[in-house]
């Protein structure tokens, strides 16, 4: 049952989490003030009896706005399991509004859960309440372990009222979130039917709005400071009169508990009241230290720093600004943190102006904080609001009638709303930096009216007389220097054409060894005359390292081609079949072996394709083997040449179709990359070096081209070169 608190303006509702011995409750407790609290800000209260060492009550307080003018403030409970003390269980659950049932998920609980949960139904009935009229929602806990009760068999025994039920790991926290976040929803609808707010429909929708806004980052992040200040409700112990003679053991339970509780709230209240007179201790210091130091501040800039810096300390906001009147009438901020741009200067109202101006023509402290009361300006709001706060306060610096300028500061849903206290505070604060500000400005004129005219020309003329030298030194500098990087990239250029040359002769000398030890293993392999089978192992061994060699010539070669291809190519006519069967032909052997059909589609009349013929070919061969060596076998790669006409221009399309693994989206961005290399669908762990899709795409763009991918997994890969042919492709 809710419970006023009128003296702390509070709406207090009660949640317990009750369950099985040991099956998790004070865990889920424990995490749950983790998440809402990490600086420790509350404490977690625990009350003990003589003879019951189980923790059963914590404290938790979390902010949700306000209902009818009172804040609501959460309470937590747990009970304990054991069965004796059941007396204690019913004395806990006395005015509850919502229960977490926390069963135990182990095979050897069942019966510990039906115990509990019918215990749980006898203390509702003894306290005067109705289960079907308190929200409940079911924890299925220590999912970790093993043997488990299946979620369908809990429901079965535990959930005939089908209520929201979640799998949870205490431990871990997993669950236990958003098991918390659904008991809070569900009870404060309960609370506000039984408040009458549900004849407003609008006010419902707003509880539920801003309920929701409050749990959504617990359950997403978890890293949010609890806003509420620790309210626990207040049950005094009935006094025991003299000639009415001793309590029965289950009232003196009772009444321990209630006592426990009282002394705990008191505990609570005093940690509150500690808390804000240190607060506010630390807020007069600030004021003194901020009066002092812009009392003797000649810089007007100085001020407006010193005051934005001093108000996000104080009030702990995550951003402010502060909007200035230059002479010009034109407004802007001055100093910002946290902002691109103020949403007070960024807005503008129905007439066209800027929502700081609006502010600033009504000369008063402004308080912008959404709660179920309503808000005074909603365009005010909005702004606030789209920029990614929740509250803010606008006061205006005001000296000597004259407005200088308007102080903003936002809080997000890291800290409680800017509240009352906050805009007076804000409030003295410019109203001290407003008058320092003015001295600031009249102290700069009195200076600006001091200094000579003479002397500032003087001044000028020195200055301008400096910069000219400093650029006519840094001109002949940057002439200097920009000879130094045309010597060096000459220099750079003739070792990169040196190198290129270098590596092509590397890989051309090595291919005709290599080529000559490949076709000799072969020919040993398929000898049968008078080998033995060590002999055989090193044929087969002299073929593999020969394979090597040619893969790693290969790369050598590959990689010399993408170095190359960064300048335009010298094009030719190249008959078509002989550019195909250059490229297939050293790939022949590996289609074989792999079992993969090569299909070659040439349209009649289709002679020759303008290109550079080696890059060319080597694009094409790193394209077609990518199709072979990711596919299967039975597999195929159809390769189609077509001519086609795009923007009055003659094109040529080369398209590789394969049937192969296909590539996941995830690693199609990356395919052109150079050294990038996917995972091998087929063998686990990719081949080659990763450049043969780099070098494709580079020959193709040199020659005013493009090259396309598109693949599904398990359906095959296409990709299409497109080339420019005339005149165009000679551009």
């Amino acid at each position: 049952m809710v419970q006023f608190d009128n003296q702390y303006r509070q709406v207090k509702v009660k949640i317990v989490y009750y369950g099985p011995a040991l099956g998790g409750k004070t865990t889920c407790l424990q995490h749950i003030h983790k998440r809402t609290d990490p600086q420790q800000r509350t404490k977690l209260y625990s009350l003990n009896t003589a003879s019951d060492r189980t923790l059963f009550f914590d404290l938790l307080s979390l902010s949700l706005g306000k209902i009818r003018g009172y804040r609501l403030a959460l309470q937590l409970y747990t009970v304990p399991g054991q069965v004796q003390y059941n007396a204690t269980r019913r004395a806990v659950l006395s005015g509850v509004d919502g229960v977490v049932f926390v069963a135990d998920s182990q095979e050897s609980q069942r019966e510990a859960n039906l115990e509990s949960l019918d215990n749980l139904s006898e203390n509702l009935e003894a306290n005067g309440l109705d289960r079907s009229s308190v929200p409940i929602v079911f924890q299925y806990n220590k999912r970790d372990l093993s043997p488990l009760l299946g979620i369908e068999d809990l429901e079965a025994q535990l959930n005939a009222e089908q209520a929201i039920s979640f799998p949870t790991v205490a431990i871990t926290g997993e669950g236990v979130m958003e098991a918390f976040a659904a008991i809070t929803e569900a009870t404060l609808t309960t609370v506000a039917s039984r408040l009458g707010v549900d004849t407003s429909p609008q006010a419902v929708s707003q509880l539920r709005a801003q309920a929701q806004a409050a749990l959504r980052p617990l359950v997403s992040v978890g890293e949010v400071e609890s806003a509420g200040d620790g309210g626990v409700e207040v049950t005094r112990p009935t006094m025991v009169t003299e000639g009415e003679g001793p309590l029965p053991e289950q009232e003196l339970v009772q009444e321990a508990v209630s006592a426990n509780v009282a002394m705990t709230d008191l505990a609570a209240r005093l940690d509150a009241v500690r808390t804000q007179l240190e607060r506010k201790v630390r807020v007069l210091e600030g004021i003194a230290d901020f009066g002092r130091g812009i009392a003797n501040e000649r810089d007007p800039d100085g001020v407006l720093q010193r005051l934005l810096d001093q108000g996000l300390e104080l009030l702990r906001a995550q951003a402010g600004a502060i909007i200035v009147v230059p002479a010009a009438g034109t407004l802007r901020e001055a100093v910002m943190s946290g902002l691109d741009r103020d949403p007070m200067l960024a807005t503008q109202d129905e007439a066209g102006e800027p929502l700081a101006l609006v502010l600033l023509n009504d000369s008063k402290p402004q308080l912008m904080a959404r709660d179920l009361e309503g808000v005074g300006d909603s365009l005010v709001m909005e702004a606030v609001e789209s920029a990614g706060y929740l509250s803010a306060v606008a006061v205006p610096l005001v000296a000597q009638g004259r407005v200088a300028g308007l102080l903003t500061l936002y809080g997000d849903g890291s800290r409680p709303p800017l509240d009352e206290d906050d805009i007076q505070l804000a409030t003295v604060l410019g109203s001290a930096a407003a008058m320092g500000y003015a001295n600031a400005l009249a102290w700069g004129r009195l200076e600006d009216l001091n200094l000579g005219l003479e002397a500032q020309v003087n001044a000028r003329t020195k200055e301008v007389r400096e910069s000219l030298d400093e650029v006519q030194r840094l001109a002949a500098d940057l002439r200097e220097k920009n000879v130094l990087l045309n010597d060096a990239y000459r220099d750079i250029s003739e070792l990169d054409q040196t190198k290129s040359e270098l590596i092509n002769r590397i890989s051309h000398e090595l291919k005709t060894p290599i080529t000559s030890l490949l076709a000799a293993s072969k020919i040993l392999q398929r000898s049968d005359d008078g080998v033995s089978e060590g002999q055989r192992r090193f044929v087969t061994i002299i073929r593999d390292e020969a394979e090597k060699l040619a893969e790693i010539v290969q790369s050598v070669f590959q990689a010399s081609i993408l170095a190359a291809t960064q300048q335009r190519p010298e094009c030719s006519s190249v008959p078509v079949q002989q550019l195909l069967k250059s490229a297939l032909a050293p790939l022949r052997e590996l289609a074989k072996g792999r079992e993969v059909a090569l299909h070659v589609l040439v349209p009649a009349g289709l002679e020759t394709i303008l290109c550079e013929p080696q890059t060319m070919e080597a694009a094409l061969r790193a394209v077609v083997k990518n199709a072979i060596e990711f596919n299967q076998g039975g597999g195929e790669v159809k390769i189609e040449v077509r001519r086609f006409v795009r923007d009055s221009a003659s094109w040529v399309e080369v398209k590789v179709v394969d049937s192969g693994v296909g590539i996941p989206d995830v690693e199609l961005p990356y395919v052109f990359d150079a050294f990038w290399q996917g995972g091998n669908v087929l063998t686990g762990k990719p081949r080659g070096v990763g450049l043969g899709l780099a070098i494709a795409k580079r020959v193709v763009e040199s020659h005013g081209g493009k090259i396309t991918i598109s693949s599904a997994v398990a359906e095959g890969t296409d990709v299409v070169l497109e080339l420019p042919q005339g005149i165009e492709a000679e551009a």
